[in-house]
Parts: structure tokens; C-alpha cells; sequence
């Protein structure tokens, strides 16, 4: 197995929920809230023995999005370093949310629809309407740029990024309940994984990089431990040591001491 897809598997699309979630009175706490499993069509679909479609990837999501709405609403438009930083850093989210835009809309949304057809429908509009709003955003920046009162546009723009922000997160949302209960519900694990493969082959090394900067640090301590110590145990050195200092590089110090220590 190449290197582009023991990362990828292991990191956003392979784990396994078995530390995922708390045990409180036989509830699992998931995203802070309290379910036996995902509910579709009257049975639960119990999150902690299939295999994850969208967790850790929808927490990188959240992480770069999120990040960057603070930095639009602090920004200083008249500061050229500070506006080309914070371009680039949106720049390189919007690759990260087209990219897995694309993966779902031409390789497991296709998947799902082979035995629920109708399942993805208002995802799919969803998908170009967050596409849409994108590509506005998109046009706007640069027309700030060109502006002389980019402070007044700049208040524009972060409200407008904000109204994405709050639909992309509701589209997560679904996605992370609807979509996975109906994967649980008609596929079993190994042709989940299947579509998966599909997924390595399209992404290009750069493109798994770019994700994990984002990934990694949204990930929990036990997350990063789990994925760390399954690529020590199965990539190739240098694998595991490149990827061993970018989780270094991204994460705070104190977490990086955590894992370190737990890694040894």
C-alpha cells in the first residue's frame, strides 16, 4: 500500500469508532451529545463497530472554517501582510472544500445511490448551492482587494462567509447522521472501504498533507495516538517520521508532548 493511502485510510477514513466515544449508563457521548447510534428507518446503527465516513475529516472542516471566521472578523484590511496571509489561508480551505466535494459528489454519493437512490438528492443540491456561494465569495475577495474601503467590504465579505459557514455546517450535520446511517444501513464495511480506495487513487500526496495540517490538530489525543501508532506499525519509516513532524509542527506544545510521550 502507497503512502498516500495508509494516510488517508488511517486518518479520515478508516478508523475504527472503538475510543471514539465515552460509555456513561450505556450511551455513547458522541459530539456532545448523548446516543446509542444513528437512528434510519426505525434501527440504530451503532457508530463504534463501523467503519468512520466522515468524522475526522468534517473536524478538520470545522477546524480550518471556523479559524478562519475569526481571523476575516479581526482582520486589519489596511495591513497588505496580514490580508495576503489570511488570502491564502482561504485560498488553500477552498481547495480542501472542493476537493472533498468532489469525492463524495463522483465516488460515494454514486456508491450510496446504487441501493438508496433517493438518499442524496438534497445533498447533491446542497453541494452546488455551497458551491455556488464559493464561488461568490471567491469574486468578492478579489474585488476587495481592488477596493480602496476594503474596511467596508471586508465587513461584507465576513458576514457573507459567515452565512456559508452556518449552511456548510448544517450540511455536515446531515451528512455525519442521514448520510452515514443510510452507508451503515446498506453497505457492509469492506465495500465501504472500497469506495475509499477509489478516493486514494484521485488524491495527489500534496492534497493529504494539506488535509492532515488541518486534520491532525482537530483530531482528540486518542484519535492522533491511534493513528501514529498504526502508522508506525505499518508505513515505512520515513512515513511515519514525516508525518511524526508535521503532527510536531501543527499541534500545540503540550499536545505534542502528550502524544509524544504515549508514542515513545
Amino acid at each position: 500500500m502507497g503512502f498516500v493511502a495508509i494516510i488517508w485510510i488511517d486518518v479520515s477514513l478508516g478508523l475504527k469508532k472503538s475510543s471514539g466515544g465515552l460509555e456513561t449508563g450505556g450511551a455513547e457521548i458522541h459530539n456532545g451529545f448523548s446516543r446509542v447510534g444513528l437512528t434510519f428507518l426505525g434501527e440504530t446503527m451503532d457508530y463504534k463497530t463501523r467503519v468512520d465516513i466522515f468524522i475526522n475529516v468534517h473536524k478538520g472542516l470545522r477546524l480550518g472554517l471556523l479559524s478562519l471566521a475569526l481571523k476575516i472578523g479581526r482582520m486589519d484590511w489596511s495591513d497588505e501582510e496580514e490580508v495576503k496571509s489570511v488570502g491564502e489561508e482561504f485560498a488553500t480551505l477552498l481547495h480542501f472544500l472542493r476537493e472533498h466535494a468532489i469525492n463524495e459528489d463522483e465516488i460515494q454519493f454514486p456508491l450510496l445511490e446504487s441501493r438508496a437512490p433517493s438518499i442524496t438528492q438534497k445533498d447533491r443540491r446542497e453541494h452546488r448551492k455551497l458551491e455556488k456561494a464559493l464561488n461568490q465569495l471567491e469574486k468578492d475577495w478579489v474585488g476587495i482587494l481592488s477596493n480602496p474601503d476594503r474596511s467596508k467590504l471586508g465587513y461584507q465579505f465576513y458576514l457573507a462567509y459567515n452565512r456559508f459557514l452556518s449552511g456548510y455546517l448544517a450540511h455536515m450535520d446531515r451528512e455525519e447522521n442521514d448520510v452515514t446511517a443510510a452507508f451503515y444501513k446498506n453497505f457492509a464495511d469492506p465495500e465501504i472501504e472500497a469506495g475509499f480506495q477509489k478516493i486514494i487513487a484521485r488524491t495527489p500526496l500534496a492534497d493529504v498533507i494539506m488535509m492532515m495540517e488541518y486534520m491532525i490538530p482537530a483530531m482528540n489525543g486518542d484519535e492522533r495516538y491511534t493513528f501514529l501508532s498504526k502508522l508506525k506499525a505499518s508505513a515505512p519509516p520515513e512515513a511515519y517520521r514525516q508525518i511524526k513532524d508535521l503532527s510536531q509542527k501543527v499541534l500545540a506544545h503540550r499536545d505534542w508532548q502528550k502524544l509524544s510521550a504515549r508514542l515513545g
